[in-house]
């Protein structure tokens, strides 16, 4: 994780409005650097931009132009017409005014990017079309259409567009057009995406309820932002890579079995003896006695350590969480007993505190997965936080 000064700043003075923040970082390195500048108007600019508006466009941000069309994030003008927007998002919803006051306010011909982490995605494209297309700026139904850099445009009226990507593609697409002698806008990137990373895993409050009785929609994808960020502690811990992903049986699994049906998170292979971390939300989430939505375990099929110390492994693990969840209130810290030694999968809960979000819930995080990797490690006989550095 890039741990820039401008991360750590945030972080310390806790910035409320994270938004804000990043898109006036982003707005100073489309300012101050005419590469910058000119990689984002190659990316937002049709053809139906005049080339004398493209050479004179200028990036400014918390644009209004009235009481009808909001304060836009970052607007790219050219003699006061607004031919480009970008709206930074991370956790704060649409408001009433995006996205059709914005469109509204652009040149015809002009296009309109919401940036936001990449799980957000979906959901606010879905949005973001509804609006539109309930407003007579885009045709119901109207797909959404692949372009360069990871975006996905959506025609609209008047030959306008909406796009739609991910912080990170942005950043890597500015990142491309950054001369090989330009240190300073290097620099700057670099402070930019320590920012990003910061608030792209910044983590969620979980409520009692939410930890135990399954979920769907915004639930759901909360319990897929987690499980990535633990995959991420892990793997930090183990010093390894992070990679989660979906993983699906195969055609013929049935269960019970050695596998599990489709679930999101990370095997760590066998030089872990198949440590795993994952969301299963079919088995376990939502059913009684469920007190987490994630999971910490092994694939017994990786194994790597005889079965009969990875068992003793798992159990010492599995008494690990349970005193977790002991200190822990609330009916959902019912013990629940390890996984039987014939299973495939040997998993326990993993612990989250209800009521913890952002940097406080991520380092309890990294403290209950250090401590229940540990016996594990011992096992190996590697080093805490060593992991796969010889590998």
């Amino acid at each position: 994780m890039n741990a820039s000064v401008l991360a750590h700043l945030a972080e310390r003075f806790r910035a409320p409005h994270p938004e804000t923040l990043v898109t006036e970082a982003l707005c100073f390195v489309l300012t101050r650097h005419p590469a910058a500048r000119a990689a984002a108007i190659a990316l937002l600019a049709t053809d139906a931009v005049p080339d004398d508006a493209r050479d004179w466009i200028r990036f400014t941000s918390e644009v209004s132009d009235g009481e009808t069309s909001g304060r836009v994030d970052i607007a790219g003008q050219a003699d006061r017409k607004t031919w480009l927007s970008i709206e930074g998002k991370f956790g704060a919803p649409l408001t009433a005014r995006q996205p059709v006051a914005y469109i509204r306010a652009l040149e015809k011909g002009g296009s309109i990017l919401f940036v936001c982490p990449a799980p957000r995605i979906p959901r606010l494209r879905d949005e973001l079309a509804a609006r539109t297309a309930a407003a007579g700026q885009s045709s119901p139904g109207e797909a959404w259409r692949p372009g360069p850099a990871g975006v996905e445009w959506l025609a609209l009226a008047e030959d306008r567009r909406m796009g739609v990507t991910s912080w990170p593609s942005l950043l890597a697409r500015l990142g491309d057009a950054v001369p090989e002698t330009d240190r300073p806008m290097s620099s700057d990137l670099h402070q930019l995406d320590g920012i990003v990373a910061k608030f792209e895993d910044e983590l969620p409050g979980w409520t009692p309820e939410e930890l135990t009785s399954g979920g769907l929609g915004a639930t759901f994808g909360k319990a897929l932002h987690t499980t990535r960020v633990l995959c991420r502690i892990v793997a930090e811990e183990l010093g390894t890579a992070h990679a989660p992903q979906w993983h699906a049986p195969s055609r013929t699994a049935v269960l019970p079995s050695s596998e599990l049906w489709d679930w999101y998170g990370q095997g760590f292979g066998t030089a872990w003896s198949g440590l795993a971390v994952c969301l299963e939300p079919t088995t376990y989430w939502g059913l009684e006695g469920c007190r987490s939505p994630l999971r910490l375990g092994f694939n017994v099929a990786a194994a790597r350590l005889p079965l009969d110390l990875l068992y003793q492994v798992h159990l010492k693990m599995h008494a690990l969480s349970d005193r977790f969840f002991s200190d822990l209130s609330g009916p959902w810290t019912t013990a629940t007993a390890p996984a039987p030694r014939s299973d495939g999968w040997w998993l326990l809960p993993f612990p989250l505190r209800p009521g913890l979000a952002g940097g406080e819930a991520a380092a309890e995080m990294r403290a209950t997965a250090r401590t229940l990797v540990a016996p594990l490690l011992h096992a190996l006989h590697v080093p805490p936080q060593a992991g796969a550095a010889g590998m």
